[in-house]
Order: C-alpha cells, then structure tokens, then sequence
C-alpha cells in the first residue's frame, strides 16, 4: 500500500524535473501526498554540519560534511515506541539502477558520491558540531543497532520521470578509495535481501521506490530508535535532539498528530509547556530534511519494546 502509493506520487512529481534539488523536492512531496500518515519538511541549512575523524583510510583526517539530505522516521500504527530511523543521502545518476530478475543476483550498480559522505553513514564515527547551529548528538550514528540507519537514496532515470534505489552505506564499496572527496559508489550485493542483527530485521537495499515504501511498511528500514535513548548506551543528549525536532515539527505542523504520537511513544516529554520553552529559545538544531510516516502494519514482534 505504501510502496505503491509512493511509486504513484513520485512518477508524478518527477516528470520533467532534472538535477538533485528538483528530484529531492518530489520525493519530499510525494511523501506529502499520503496525506495523515506522513509529514515531510524541508529545511534550508548549512551545507557542512557535522565533523568526525576519517575512517576509509584516505582523504582529510577530519572531514566535514553534511550529517545527511533527510531523516526518515518510521512507525506502525499504535506503536510508535517501535520507530525506525536512517539518515539518507540523496543522489542522482543517469545510470540506469531499475529492477529487473537479476537483481536477485549481485548486480554491480554504481554511482557518483561524496566519499566523505560515505565514509560517515558507512562507518558511523562520533560526530561532533560543524557550525554554531547545528548540535547533534555524538552517538547519533555510532551507537545504532542497524548499520541501515545510515543510508543513500539514488534517483535514477525511467521513463520521462524517475525512480529512487535504497542502499545501506556499509554495502556500498568505493572504486577508488582515492585522496579526494569525490569518487564513485559501487553496490556488489542482491537486492531486496533482509538481513537481521541483534534481533532486528532491516532491507539492506531496494531497486525501486514502490520496493522501498513497502519495506517501510514492514518496519525494515532503519535502526530502532529506543535503544539510542534508552538502551545501555542510550544518551540524554539524544533524548534532549529527537524531543526537540519533534518539537519543532509538532509546532508548525498543528494539523499533523504525527509528531505528538511519536513524542508520546517514545516517552520524550509531557507535552505540556513544553511548546512555550522552544517557542522562548532558539530553533533546534535539525537535519536539512524531516520525513515522519506512519504506516498501517503492526511490527514484527522482535522489533517491539518489551512492554
């Protein structure tokens, strides 16, 4: 339902549009088309966020980038404590990544990225600040249970419109791990491949964006959110971030009940005062773009919070 509902919109959306920005802006809106169950919006940032210390053994020893194009939330319906999250990186390419039989094969698809980039959502260093504005929390990808919570997002051409492949950045290879920060990404693995750690299961790639909403729908993208805030290394800090983007977005957003069920699920706050502490303070530090969804199936029990 999801997957599809997603495909139908984007097609839309993209037809005649060209280059990343335009192609990002559909995908923010045809997230926006599902109507209650999604809000997504957009914010106009510092393009370096964040700083960590190289770990593809080549290039600058503390690069900067952005921490990530989006960060998408998901929960099922009544069960918001079982929110994933992933923080993805938005691409393009001319190079056609479709679906077809083989991809239940390993098919070597490729594309132009910034290592740097990579490096971050692949490996998952600490993280420390980048500017004055923006202050995430040092774990935030470090401490993930699910490599998937960080990922890239590739539209590629179909048609007179475009479609969108899912990878989770440690499946992703570089052809040449040179000095610079541009490079080109390789995927050398099968598509649409459920994997499972810790008692999680998570998609380590989809061909499509239909592919893509429907394992949204299944709770397989990203890493679970409730061991960052309260797991064994679960940090104030991160508690302190995530209330204040839900926040913000409860906010502006007075028609969505998206944001208060997920500040409620995740036992963030007690809503009440709170709108007045941010409206007295500055805005919080956010990604560039916020995609929350709730979608209709219930979670696989293993992915559930002990009641």
């Amino acid at each position: 339902m999801t997957g599809k509902a997603l495909k139908n919109a984007f097609h839309k959306k993209s037809a005649g549009k060209k280059g990343e920005i335009q192609l990002f802006q559909a995908f923010i809106d045809a997230f926006n088309s599902l109507g209650a169950n999604a809000l997504a919006k957009e914010y106009h940032g510092n393009k370096y966020q964040v700083i960590f210390d190289e770990m593809r053994g080549a290039g600058r020893p503390t690069p900067r980038c952005e921490l990530c194009d989006v960060m998408i939330i998901q929960y099922p319906n009544g069960h918001a404590n079982a929110a994933r999250v992933t923080f993805n990186q938005a691409k393009v390419t001319k190079n056609d990544l479709g679906c077809s039989p083989s991809k239940a094969a390993v098919v070597p698809d490729s594309f132009g990225a910034n290592l740097e980039q990579w490096d971050l959502l692949s490996n998952r260093p600490t993280v420390r600040n980048a500017t004055t504005t923006f202050y995430p929390p040092s774990n935030l990808l470090s401490d993930a249970i699910l490599p998937s919570v960080g990922t890239f997002g590739v539209f590629y051409p179909l048609g007179s419109s475009f479609d969108f492949a899912y990878y989770v950045a440690c499946g992703l290879r570089p052809l040449s791990n040179n000095p610079g920060r541009t490079g080109t990404l390789q995927w050398l693995a099968p598509m649409n491949l459920i994997s499972r750690r810790a008692g999680y299961d998570e998609i380590t790639g989809t061909c499509c964006l239909e592919a893509f909403g429907d394992a949204l729908e299944h709770g397989l993208v990203g890493t679970p959110v409730w061991p960052l805030l309260y797991g064994p290394r679960g940090s104030r800090p991160m508690q302190q971030w995530l209330r204040d983007v839900l926040l913000s977005l409860a906010q502006e957003n007075p028609d969505s009940s998206l944001p208060d069920e997920l500040l409620n699920g995740l036992e963030l706050i007690s809503i009440e005062g709170e709108r007045d502490h941010l409206l007295r303070d500055n805005a919080p530090s956010t990604p560039r773009a916020v995609i929350l969804v709730k979608t209709p199936r219930e979670p696989p029990l293993l992915n559930r919070r002990p009641a």
